[in-house]
């Protein structure tokens, strides 16, 4: 019997949990937590807060996904090789979600452990990120925050495709399909991004990439807003090019496939 066996009779690890929780905790670690970077770049609050913190931080599941985030002097760097001076231990995929849900859950701790008081820092700094990617409408009425929670939920859209394309089993015909490749992704002039396709790794930056194999122009944040929030049909928005698709369109289509479901495993 394999440990991952032996971990699923006692109902611990990774594979304990159903699917659904896996994909989900693949997201919210390689996808949401990576964040932290850009909110430290784009948030003034977030920056002071992070410049009082000094921690490297790692979050697990049990036999599972991790992360390592490395607080340095207000930036913030997240790397899936990065290994934690203070670990926190999730013992199933579940409970690393109801963590992200907000529920209150306790981790197991591990190695520095006086550097749990730095903890707060770290949650108010998650406080802020949901913020971004949950907003209330009131804060929707400001531009600069508008592009900022585009910006954001752009990122981790992109980054959780990874957990889609490597798991989920709805997409076995585009993992035979999708090859390497770079797609641009640009909002109007206020927010660019792009992913990259490399030997089944799919991973999201901020800003350019040159010569991408394929694009999508969205046309300003205001229209990108109404698309995170479901109000826009995309084939009527790319009917009146609201949308503009350009490069090798079927790496578009496949890649669309897989982001298209991420909204089935994050809301």
């Amino acid at each position: 019997m394999t440990t991952d066996q032996i971990l699923a009779r006692l109902g611990l690890g990774d594979t304990a949990s159903p699917l659904h929780d896996r994909i989900r905790a693949r997201m919210n670690l390689h996808a949401v937590l990576p964040r932290l970077h850009e909110l430290a770049i784009l948030d003034d609050e977030a920056r002071g807060v992070a410049a009082g913190l000094d921690l490297r931080l790692e979050m697990a599941v049990l036999g599972g996904p991790r992360m390592g985030l490395v607080f340095d002097q207000g930036r913030i760097t997240a790397s899936r090789d990065a290994r934690g001076s203070l670990g926190l231990l999730f013992p199933s995929a579940c409970a690393l979600n109801r963590m992200f849900d907000g529920e209150k859950v306790v981790p197991i701790p591990h190695g520095s452990l006086w550097k749990l008081t730095q903890m707060k820092g770290f949650e108010k700094l998650t406080t802020i990120l949901t913020r971004y990617l949950k907003p209330a409408a009131t804060d929707l009425a400001d531009p600069a925050f508008r592009a900022r929670h585009v910006e954001l939920s752009l990122l981790v859209g992109l980054s959780a495709c990874d957990a889609i394309f490597a798991l989920d089993p709805k997409v076995e015909r585009v993992r035979g399909a999708l090859h390497d490749a770079t797609i641009q992704y640009d909002v109007g002039d206020a927010v660019s991004a792009f992913v990259t396709i490399e030997q089944g790794v799919i991973t999201a930056h901020r800003g350019r990439v040159a010569n991408p194999t394929a694009g999508i122009r969205i046309r300003d944040v205001d229209l990108a807003v109404d698309l995170i929030a479901g109000k826009v049909d995309t084939f009527a928005a790319v009917g009146v090019c609201d949308l503009k698709l350009y490069g090798m369109l079927p790496v578009v289509d496949e890649f669309n496939a897989l982001f298209d479901r991420v909204g089935l495993y994050l809301n």
